[in-house]
């Protein structure tokens, strides 16, 4: 695993966004749209080997939208978290056929012979497939709405009870290291999680999320606190 230990550095070399989350009154702003470390460079170099010798599109579809592996462009992580060092992760030690969810074995490196520097490139391009640019936020929201959500968050959501006042995570998970565990990350996504919940078959912590966190929410609270959570999950601290 040293090319997974040599990327961890070299983006700890490269330093990371350094910003915190508003308090009340404070304007939200989002970082970068690329991990750190990541240029667009690499996604273009990225791009020309996942449709080439790193024969990535053969199982996955010239647009990453899946044939015999899965879609890397949705919202739903098989087999990775979907952040930029787990999909450098699979790509390098891939997936066993005892642990293919679709039942199709993806070897290490894809079964290519590309070499390291396009192992991180072809990452970087899937990370971007699978995250649209969010340098802005999400159509609807506005700090106005997020301050709401931090609000309901914290009181009458029971959000605070299971994922920490902070959301950094308890008996629930962390909501603020983008490392999603039942679903990839975006707004309308999160949204729908609140809304149905997370049922015991699907948790992968064992533990249950009511639909709504347990409480009784309106649609407006629910989207408030679904662009709360989304501007956390993209703090890097």
């Amino acid at each position: 695993m040293l090319l997974l230990r040599n990327a961890i550095t070299i983006l700890l070399a490269v330093g990371v966004a350094g910003w915190t989350p508003a308090t009340a009154g404070q304007n939200y702003t989002l970082p970068d749209s690329l991990p750190p470390g990541v240029t667009p460079a690499m996604v273009e170099r990225g791009y020309t080997a996942f449709h080439g010798e790193g024969l990535c599109a053969t199982c996955h579809g010239a647009s990453a939208g899946g044939l015999l592996g899965p879609s890397l462009a949705d919202s739903e992580w098989w087999h990775a978290a979907g952040s930029y060092l787990s999909i450098l992760r699979q790509v390098l030690v891939g997936v066993p056929e005892g642990q293919s969810l679709s039942g199709e074995e993806m070897p290490p490196r894809g079964g290519s012979a590309i070499g390291e520097s396009d192992v991180i490139a072809v990452s970087a391009y899937v990370w971007r497939v699978s995250h649209p640019d969010e340098t802005e936020l999400p159509l609807g929201v506005t700090p106005a709405i997020i301050e709401m959500g931090r609000e309901v968050f914290g009181d009458r959501g029971n959000c605070a009870d299971c994922h920490g006042e902070d959301a950094t995570g308890d008996e629930g998970p962390n909501l603020t290291d983008n490392q999603w565990l039942h679903l990839r990350g975006s707004y309308l996504a999160i949204a729908n999680q609140i809304v149905k919940g997370v049922p015991f078959e699907r948790s992968r912590t064992g533990i249950v999320m009511p639909p709504r966190g347990g409480s009784t929410l309106s649609d407006e609270d629910v989207n408030a606190v679904a662009a709360y959570v989304w501007v956390m999950s993209r703090v890097r601290e």
